[in-house]
């Protein structure tokens, strides 16, 4: 799925993976805010600002435990 489409996902409570994590890591979106498996909480913008290649524009994926 696109980056967009992501996003959306995460918005609702859905675990996202890209192509690029390990088979363990994984996003999802509380508060307006990303978090990551660790538990780690960023802000979109800041996160996205590290992503700008367009290997990050699609490639995501639900998250399956």
């Amino acid at each position: 799925m696109t980056r967009t489409e992501a996003i959306a996902e995460m918005r609702k409570g859905n675990k996202v993976t890209h192509i690029f994590f390990s088979d363990n890591e994984w996003m999802t979106m509380e508060s307006g805010e990303i978090i990551t498996e660790e538990g780690y909480k960023h802000f979109p913008y800041e996160f996205w600002s590290y992503r700008q290649l367009k290997s990050w524009d699609d490639g995501y994926s639900l998250y399956v435990a």
